[in-house]
């Protein structure tokens, strides 16, 4: 008689439900998978097989076992299944009574002597469970306190084979869930704003720029704090919501983070150095794994170096910012990564960094290789980046003086900043300012009679792109906000364009 147990797997990030099918035939001992399964899964039989003698149990030798992963059409790998396997053959083979998995799914790798071992992806996989037909899900104890974060489904954590069939009986040992929504995460801490002497003007570009998550390329000199604003960026943003931390965690657990025990709770703030493969930035690979973009989902990415990046790599983040996704396609799938991240990029204004110098410091590079320097960013990928600031340095008596008392930290413009933001969604905004979608501009982008003839007029010179027109609109709205206006008038839309201008070391390419 075949035995069926749910569980699930991963198809990028997100969760798949997989019915684990078990059939033992009297014939000689043989064990057979289908369902086109990886490698990791054909190799269960021994882990299986030594898991439930050294737990006690009876493996059916005389048996041929046959097992199917359903859907078969679809490819499947990891050890995530080891577990519901076991007990469906325990099942099959009469050790435990079958009405007992009613309403259950299951989860787990199994060990030698018959432990259960936490499993990557448990969230993702749980959350798409709880759309099925199982009313419990069964899973690694290591992996239940973060398990316990998927609402609307009873999550139970066993150490052992032998602990989960005893939870099956009626037995309930599994720990207490973590509060993971109170959790403190110490992966990311924040660098504070009342570091940052002088540059009044970058301070509050970032104030805009966290605001309404829009995005920044600062042009500067080496040294002058490019590197040095960016990191304090992730400190101004509002802390993430639940469903953001269940995201965010979510990408950490595909990308390695096997075992967490809470959610992640702050910003993702991900600086990859300059010579990072397209792969590395985008994601790839077989099977397919996220990349930077994806890990910075819902935080910051930090580009320094900006035009030494591989112009493959470059022109391939035109989805992403466009779109909050990155589709990655091969031959006989496609897969989908999350990736609404908010980019600051950072770079020298020409290949020796003191173009913008004078005295002893003054640049020597040619015009054929400034030309050079600066083709490296299309036009495109600049008219896809909000907000351009040039940095200067700050000079000896800005930095070695004591601060005078004036300098607000992060948490102070975090605070005004979330006061903005609530305005936004007075307005019934579900999300920052630059999702804001043109179809309704009427909304949201209510002109005085000054700001639309500004705004025709930019239009009409042909300067601005029509999608540089959204944007820029985008960007007066969030301006308005902070002033607390109503209407978007004349200056935010001037602020807006100044800072939409590129810096005059790249204003070639504008």
């Amino acid at each position: 008689m075949a035995f069926r147990l749910l569980s699930g797997d991963l198809f990028g990030i997100e969760g798949r439900e997989v019915e684990v099918e078990v059939d033992l035939i009297p014939a000689l001992s043989s064990f057979v998978i289908s369902g086109l399964p990886g490698k990791g899964i054909r190799e269960a039989r021994e882990r299986i097989r030594s898991a439930m003698e050294n737990s006690g149990f009876r493996y059916p030798d005389r048996h041929r076992i046959v097992i199917n992963l359903a859907p078969a059409s679809w490819h499947k790998d990891g050890a995530a299944f080891d577990l519901p396997i076991a007990i469906s053959i325990l099942a099959a083979s009469g050790q435990i009574e079958p009405e007992f998995l009613a309403g259950w799914a299951v989860l787990g790798e199994l060990a030698l002597d018959g432990r259960v071992r936490s499993v990557a992806g448990c969230l993702g996989i749980i959350a798409r469970l709880r759309r099925s037909t199982a009313r419990s899900v069964m899973v690694p104890a290591s992996n239940h306190s973060l398990a316990s974060a998927v609402e609307g489904i009873e999550v139970v954590g066993v150490s052992t084979l032998q602990q989960a069939l005893e939870v099956l009986r009626g037995a309930r040992t599994d720990p207490p869930a973590l509060d993971s929504g109170e959790a403190i995460d110490p992966d990311e801490p924040f660098q504070d704003l009342a570091d940052v002497r002088g540059h009044a003007q970058a301070r509050r570009v970032l104030e805009i720029a966290a605001t309404g998550e829009h995005s920044l390329l600062m042009v500067g000199p080496p040294g002058s704090g490019k590197s040095f604003l960016a990191r304090r960026l992730p400190g101004l943003l509002p802390p993430l919501d639940r469903n953001q931390q269940v995201e965010v965690t979510q990408i950490h657990e595909v990308c390695g983070d096997v075992g967490r025990q809470q959610l992640v709770t702050t910003r993702p703030f991900r600086a990859p150095h300059h010579s990072v493969s397209w792969a590395g930035l985008i994601g790839g690979g077989s099977p397919p794994v996220p990349g930077e973009v994806t890990r910075a989902h819902h935080g910051v990415l930090f580009l320094d170096e900006f035009p030494e990046l591989a112009r493959r790599s470059l022109e391939a983040l035109r989805e992403p910012l466009e779109e909050g996704a990155v589709t990655i396609s091969r031959s006989g799938w496609s897969r989908k990564f999350p990736s609404r991240f908010l980019l600051i990029a950072a770079m020298n204004p020409c290949p020796c960094g003191h173009a913008m110098a004078s005295g002893a410091q003054r640049c020597r590079c040619s015009n054929a290789t400034l030309a050079h320097y600066r083709s490296r960013i299309s036009g495109p990928i600049l008219d896809r980046v909000d907000l351009h600031i040039q940095i200067e340095p700050i000079s000896g008596r800005q930095l070695l003086d004591p601060p005078d008392g004036s300098l607000e930290s992060s948490s102070v413009v975090r605070a005004r900043i979330e006061q903005t933001r609530q305005r936004a969604r007075d307005r019934g905004q579900q999300g920052p300012n630059r999702d804001l979608e043109w179809s309704d501009h009427r909304r949201w982008a209510p002109l005085s009679g000054e700001a639309r003839q500004l705004l025709l007029d930019g239009q009409q010179q042909g300067a601005i792109s029509t999608r540089g027109l959204t944007r820029w609109l985008r960007l007066a709205r969030t301006i308005a906000d902070m002033r607390s206006g109503e209407q978007i008038e004349s200056v935010d839309l001037l602020e807006a364009l100044t800072l939409r201008t590129p810096s005059s070391s790249l204003v070639s390419l504008a």
